[in-house]
């Protein structure tokens, strides 16, 4: 019924209003929750027809804000990674007292759900400073669902919430209101709320001139351009030398040149330093071609405390191309050659639209050329678009069985799919062709060390670091995919990686 319905559905109307109203895309898997909260609404309403819900939808607030409510996903619990907020009060609060005498230190937990993560913030001040907490820290949880902030400020919460929370922390701080429930004491009166859209022009007053933001978990809605945007703006609401936190495994995908990504002690957050460029619409510069031919900066050893793992724009381009495509005359080799190193820059200094413009045109002088087919495929991941990077990867397989990039755009949209069985084939197919493929090493650890697989995955970053490590072999590659990396950070998360396997 649900796929009849879905086939019924022009689902790009609702794509659309969502991606510029509140910023959320809905590809692949996300579409079932599209296609669930359409017909849920419909149902509810007594609309028969999709395009009138979607005039609907456009047109009424309060409807909008119910049908939000559907699309998001609101379970959490206390303390998740508790690794972030050791770091806050152990080094980042006691630094920020140290230089800063007066005045509150005003932290924000955006995209908040109902509340879990700001107190657990709260809990965590209050355990380390006591009842100076009341004096020293302003707390605020924003999220664009109002029903969830209504939840947030009840502090009320069942025994899931409670799944990483050490019994004596309960005890100490929620009393029993009912069957199962437990409410937190007058520590949450360190919080306060605010119901926020990320797209909004402007954010409330209160969120502004941060200290430290959490913004940990909430970007896997939005696509890699709006993952930027709002990135940025985040990045404006900060003071100088202020702290953000993002979910261990967006950390990545938020290293862009926007703000500087430190490591301590294993913990990554991201740092806005006084003197560096902060641009809510800043952009990767394109580097010379003759300092790409360089050792980069990021094959440095790091040293130890904090570690700025990067700085705008430290990131180590690849795919320099060192081959036209082998077609029929000189003449047009000669062209089609030029063109795609043009379409390579333009990939790398992010404009990617122009860059695939220009692809499609290659192609269409020269079908059989499989470094334009690859470098579309790499911009199609770079843009989120992975059903598209998919077909296109098992296309230029049909045509070249030997195209490395193929079977590493294939692994990493698998695993993004969550069908590890066949991301981890096509990395090993990724291993067959070319043995030193750190990316193929990487992956595969990834998914071996979430298995709990110790012995191999502990392996597989062995090998991704040696090569990175090694740093020659990255220069000479002429893969496109990933457009752009950095290779130290790779290398601190396979040592982070290392010493847990070493030391669990």
């Amino acid at each position: 019924m649900a796929e009849m319905m879905k086939s019924a559905i022009d689902l790009a109307p609702f794509k659309e209003l969502m991606l510029q109203t509140c910023g959320f895309f809905f590809e692949s898997d996300r579409e079932a929750t599209l296609v669930a909260g359409i017909m849920q609404r419909m149902s509810q309403r007594g609309i028969d027809a999709a395009d009138r819900y979607h005039d609907l939808l456009a047109a009424d607030p309060d409807e909008f804000r119910q049908f939000i409510e559907l699309m998001t996903v609101n379970e959490t619990y206390f303390f998740r990674e508790s690794h972030h907020l050791e770091m806050l009060v152990d080094y980042v609060v006691p630094q920020i007292l140290a230089e800063r005498k007066t005045g509150l230190i005003r932290i924000v937990s955006v995209g908040c759900s109902t509340g879990e993560e700001p107190y657990s913030i709260a809990i965590k001040l209050q355990e380390r400073f006591g009842d100076d907490s009341r004096r020293l820290f302003q707390i605020v949880g924003t999220d664009i669902d109002s029903s969830v902030i209504a939840k947030a400020k009840l502090a009320t919460y069942g025994k899931n919430s409670f799944r990483n929370m050490d019994e004596t922390i309960l005890e100490r701080y929620f009393k029993q209101s009912g069957t199962g429930t437990y409410q937190l004491d007058r520590t949450r009166n360190l919080v306060s709320f605010e119901q926020v859209n990320l797209k909004d022009a402007f954010y409330p007053v209160l969120i502004q001139q941060a200290d430290v933001i959490f913004y940990r978990n909430v970007s896997i809605y939005f696509p890699s351009l709006v993952q930027r945007e709002i990135f940025g703006r985040l990045a404006l609401l900060l003071r100088e030398g202020g702290h953000l936190f993002v979910g261990t495994t967006e950390t990545m995908q938020h290293d862009i040149g926007i703000l500087t990504l430190v490591n301590r002690g294993s913990v990554f957050f991201y740092r806005k330093i006084a003197g560096a460029k902060t641009d809510e619409i800043r952009t990767l510069k394109q580097e010379p071609a003759e300092r790409l031919q360089k050792k980069p900066e990021s094959f440095r050893r790091p040293v130890t405390g904090d570690i700025p793992v990067s700085t705008a724009p430290s990131q180590v381009r690849t795919g320099m191309a060192t081959s036209g495509p082998k077609s029929s005359t000189s003449a047009n080799n000669g062209s089609v050659k030029k063109q795609f190193d043009d379409a390579l820059q333009m990939a790398i200094s992010s404009r990617l639209d122009e860059a695939l413009a220009l692809l499609d045109a290659i192609i269409e002088q020269d079908s059989s050329f499989t470094r334009a087919h690859s470098l579309k495929g790499s911009i199609y991941m770079s843009k989120s678009r992975f059903k598209e990077a998919d077909a296109l990867c098992n296309t230029i397989l049909s045509r070249d069985p030997l195209c490395l990039e193929a079977y590493l755009m294939l692994g990493v949209t698998a695993r993004h799919a969550g069908d590890d069985e066949n991301a981890q084939r096509r990395f090993r197919e990724a291993l067959y062709l070319k043995s030193s493929c750190w990316l193929a090493h990487f992956y595969m650890a990834e998914i071996l060390f979430g298995q709990g697989d110790k012995n191999r995955s502990r392996s597989g970053y062995e090998a991704a670091l040696r090569v990175l490590e090694e740093g020659s072999s990255l220069k000479r590659q002429e893969e496109f995919f990933p457009l752009a990396f950095n290779a130290e950070q790779f290398m601190t998360i396979c040592r982070h990686k290392l010493s847990l396997l070493k030391n669990g």
